[in-house]
């Protein structure tokens, strides 16, 4: 992790997982080709709240050419893969997807999303690179309805008009939503419009209005209501442990239907909550992956409604009007 660690500050890039990172968690993969992945995750005590953190460096004949970063929520990733740009004309697609294959079966993922930075969102090298047309070949589509119907009316420019290149202003455009890859069972569509930002606006919303702003006060409040939801005595948990309760307290009690869930599913989240604090987050995932009224809330709680992107749309047009 120290040449990973290395490989990236000499470039004046750093990501929270290679500085934060738990040597202990390391997995390595040999891919083929003289590649292999390096994956790892953080220490219990410096996770995130809800999703599950993994980083990662690919070496090539033992040479570091690119590395990637995945934060995902049950079945769903959102994933940063940046080549080093002396690679740029190595096998960047096939790596991708040897990153892509070993994190599905690792974690479970089947539904992977590329956010608007890697495509070209205030990233003026990814627009210079195409990166957008990189993702749109290996089979991404935008989520956002008039960016993908944007896409299509794109592709058939290029089928069609020998030597069209699309122009820097539509790259940019194009850049403005999240790409996804979604296979397996299940509904499709699901997390294209979910932000884990909705809940945490949800939860500062409550925390306003119930406890004036008092976050500490909202924190003991929050966790109290939980424990007593499901049942479940703390007194015995690890510092650890207890601030996953914490973490899910603030989100969960915006769920009015938490109280009526069956015992079984009270349960089932006390594990998921504690699988949290383990040694590796997978676990973690893979019991998330198995209850669904708990991803139904989530969902809900962090999804856009087509009332709130209509009111977005509008005050957008309002501001742009003035």
């Amino acid at each position: 992790m120290i040449q990973c660690g290395l490989a990236l500050t000499v470039r004046y890039r750093e990501l929270y997982g290679t500085t934060r990172g738990d040597p202990s968690s390391v997995i390595e993969a040999d891919v083929g080709r003289g590649v292999h992945i390096f994956l790892w995750g953080l220490a219990p005590a410096r996770r995130l709240p809800l999703r599950a953190y993994y980083a990662g460096m690919t070496f090539k004949n033992g040479v570091p050419i690119n590395y990637v970063e995945g934060i995902g929520l049950f079945e769903w990733m959102e994933v940063g893969f940046n080549t080093f740009y002396a690679f740029h004309e190595g096998e960047t697609a096939w790596i991708y997807s040897k990153a892509l294959h070993l994190l599905h079966q690792l974690l479970g993922i089947t539904r992977f999303s590329v956010y608007p930075y890697q495509l070209g969102d205030q990233n003026e090298e990814a627009i210079k690179s195409g990166a957008f047309w990189f993702y749109r070949k290996l089979g991404f589509q935008p989520g956002r309805a008039d960016l993908l119907s944007l896409t299509q009316r794109e592709e058939r420019k290029l089928a069609s008009q020998t030597g069209y290149r699309t122009s820097s202003r539509l790259l940019r455009k194009l850049a403005t939503g999240h790409v996804f890859y979604e296979f397996g069972e299940g509904a499709q569509g699901l997390w294209n419009t979910f932000s884990v930002r909705q809940i945490g606006l949800a939860v500062q919303q409550r925390m306003a209005k119930e406890f004036r702003g008092d976050a500490d006060s909202m924190r003991i409040a929050a966790a109290r209501e939980l424990e007593e939801i499901l049942g479940v005595d703390t007194a015995g948990w690890s510092a650890v442990e207890r601030s996953a309760l914490e973490s899910f307290a603030y989100a969960l009690l915006l769920v009015p239907a938490l109280r009526s869930w069956t015992t079984s599913q009270k349960q089932a989240l006390v594990e998921v909550i504690l699988a949290k604090a383990r040694s590796d987050e997978s676990d973690y995932l893979r019991l998330l992956q198995e209850h669904h009224p708990l991803k139904r809330a989530v969902v809900s709680l962090g999804s856009s409604s087509p009332a709130a992107e209509k009111k977005k749309l509008v005050a957008k047009l309002g501001s742009s009007s003035m």
